[in-house]
């Protein structure tokens, strides 16, 4: 059929072919033309910056300094004058000064202050909804709704038994602060107000209310949030730089949140940020084969949350569990996003609405941005080395270290710019010091990520962390880290000498469990009691917690049984993926690829779950942090085996995935 066919066609048109074929040889051709696309590919990104109705959210990573690092950053609007009390009703900020209500537009803060006639002498105000709540100076509670007039007609809702030194408005519930300094909340209805106390918190100068959270201002310029139960956590502190002046009044608003210092300067919360925190997914199909790879600009996440987030993409784009993959870059400059209970409060939890809506959100977004870009494409693999780290604890000398750059070009059909994947095994951790350690930030990864997008090729840049539980950067400055990724992914590019993935896809998910030997009751109380009564001593206070943490699973009998750590592969083509959980060591790296020696192999750590670090004999005999005191700031049970390396290399080997 085919020498019939090549009879048909024309010496001429012959000859023309032929030499389009010598031309690509010679390289003035690129084979490119002639390419047939393996698959279909889309990526996707979203970001995950916290919003401005979080008011704000404590940094993961660290557990110094103590009082702990928070994103909150006053910025100074305006100065109005003192004032003797304020609050916000959507667009407008009410000053009381003397007892006459000043109106200022909160979109235009320096323009003119307008004084509102009224007919009641007021000593404190707040603000629900649409409406100001004030209290006389004979003590009647009062309460006008706010019509663009400039006059506020006050309507008396009852009489206070207490004498209040602040008053706010959450959740339909008046809250109050009595000049002895108690907290007392009433519902807000027709007719005899009844107050309760509510949980004691000491040197309350003021409370504030949104839509979601209660919040007080103390003394040390300390901000809390109400948990119930739990009673208050801190989520800001006057740290000298982002919030370095004495405020004395909070407001939230539609605009978000707002303070007042005593000298009547008004400031806007934001977070302190570069703006750069995003999610990016790649998604990769052909034929019924299909997989995602997500990158988060976070620390960490629970298994928890990861299972729940692959349900919801599998339920929204019929994507199997097993087929997701979630890596953390590990960033100790996000906000925190897993459970920590051996941490000091204020990063025990994430943030419901941060983990739950922004970043939840933002997963399901990138996913859908991937899933609808789908669009044939090659995929070419390139393996480098970029000296970025070190092996940080480890003693001895000649210690391991994967230096390994890998990256993944997508070149899509239709589109003149590629994407790009990078992969590289170093903790982004410099520098906790200064405003940069205060401020939201991806870390050396999205600064790379940024730089990559001034080549002329890139279209989007999307970063996966490696192995790198036990490597830190060489170089304090993290942009001089970032520059050296980005110069080595560009030199890769620019030579051209990738290795084009072809074949089919599959996936695996696997677990090896580890039994846990928790200790006995009796060692975790003599531990206890040898920690115990260390203020100030943030190793001691960490073991405490963890004490206390394991005799309440003794207690409730729900000590867990295992420590899980999953193995995920996704072979597409000739190119295996390989996602290990946890804050995986370098050696693993290295273990992994040495398997397949003669295959394309990636190893990525920091997937699906990043709930301990995972050593090797080496750490765990050397007595170090990652093998040994790690564990106990994860509250795990206990440490891994010494086998542990050993015995997951040989689980892979055997499952040869």
């Amino acid at each position: 059929m085919c020498r019939e066919l090549v009879k048909r066609i024309s010496p001429r048109w012959l000859s023309a072919f032929f030499c389009l074929i010598w031309l690509s040889g010679l390289g003035v051709i690129p084979l490119a033309a002639f390419a047939q696309y393996e698959y279909r590919v889309g990526k996707g990104q979203a970001s995950i910056e916290p919003d401005q109705q979080i008011l704000s959210v404590a940094l993961a990573g660290y557990g110094a300094p103590r009082e702990g690092r928070f994103s909150l950053e006053w910025i100074a609007r305006a100065s109005l004058g003192k004032a003797d009390d304020a609050a916000t009703v959507a667009d407008k900020l009410y000053m009381l000064r003397g007892g006459t209500v000043w109106q200022v537009a909160l979109n235009d803060v320096k323009g003119e202050a307008i004084a509102l006639t009224q007919s009641a002498n007021i000593s404190l105000l707040a603000a629900n909804g649409n409406r100001l709540l004030a209290v006389s100076t004979d003590n009647e509670l009062l309460e006008a709704v706010v019509a663009g007039k400039r006059e506020l007609r006050w309507r008396r809702k009852g009489i206070l038994q207490q004498t209040p030194m602040s008053l706010s408005y959450w959740k339909g519930r008046l809250v109050m602060l009595d000049t002895a300094g108690m907290l007392w909340t009433a519902e807000d209805r027709r007719g005899q107000l009844t107050w309760e106390p509510l949980a004691a918190c000491d040197d309350v100068i003021d409370i504030m209310g949104d839509r979601h959270h209660l919040y007080v201002l103390t003394a040390k310029q300390e901000i809390l949030r109400y948990e119930g139960s739990e009673g208050w956590l801190r989520v800001a502190i006057h740290n000298g730089i982002t919030y370095n002046h004495d405020m004395r009044f909070l407001m939230a608003s539609g605009e978000g949140f707002w303070a007042m210092d005593g000298a009547g300067v008004l400031y806007q919360g934001q977070h302190a940020s570069t703006h750069q925190l995003a999610v990016n997914a790649l998604v990769i199909q052909q034929g019924k084969g299909k997989v995602t790879i997500l990158g988060a600009d976070v620390c960490g996440f629970d298994t928890s949350f990861v299972n729940t987030m692959k349900h919801d993409i599998e339920q929204a784009f019929g994507i199997p569990p097993d087929a997701v993959m979630v890596n953390a870059s590990h960033t100790h400059f996000g906000p925190v996003t897993q459970n920590w209970p051996a941490w000091g409060p204020h990063c025990q939890k994430p943030d419901s609405a941060y983990l739950h809506t922004v970043v939840r959100g933002a997963i399901m977004d990138a996913v859908r941005n991937a899933t609808k870009s789908l669009q044939p494409a090659n995929l070419y693999v390139g393996k480098s080395e970029v000296e970025i780290g070190h092996n940080r604890n480890l003693p001895g000398t000649d210690l391991p270290y994967d230096k390994a750059l890998d990256v993944i070009r997508v070149d899509y059909e239709h589109l003149n710019k590629d994407d790009i994947v990078f992969l590289a095994g170093c903790h982004p951790v410099f520098q906790n010091a200064g405003l940069e350690g205060v401020t939201i930030s991806p870390n050396y990864p999205g600064v790379a990520r940024e730089m990559l997008l001034h080549h002329s090729n890139v279209r989007s840049a999307m970063f996966l962390q490696g192995c790198g539980g036990d490597i830190n950067p060489v170089d304090a400055d993290h942009r001089l880290t970032a520059k050296k990724v980005a110069s080595a992914v560009t030199d890769m590019l620019d030579r051209g000498t990738m290795q084009q993935i072809k074949g089919e896809i599959d996936f695996f998910l696997d677990t090896v469990a580890f039994n846990t030997h928790p200790w006995p009751e009796a060692k975790l109380r003599e531990f206890r009691a040898a920690n115990e009564g260390q203020e100030g001593n943030v190793g001691a206070e960490k073991n405490v917690r963890w004490a206390d943490l394991m005799l309440q699973y003794i207690k409730n009998d729900d000590m867990p049984a295992a420590m899980p750590v999953f193995v995920q592969t996704f072979n597409i083509g000739n190119w295996k993926l390989v996602g290990i959980s946890r804050e995986t060591t370098t050696e693993y790296s290295l273990g992994v690829k040495a398997l397949w020696p003669d295959q394309l192999v990636t190893v990525a750590g920091y997937c699906n779950d990043v709930s301990s670090y995972l050593p090797t004999s080496r750490h765990i005999k050397a007595g170090i942090y990652e093998g040994y005191d790690s564990f106990f700031w994860y509250g795990q049970p206990n440490i891994f085996p010494e086998n542990v390396y050993e015995t997951i290399i040989e689980s892979i080997q055997s499952k040869n995935r």
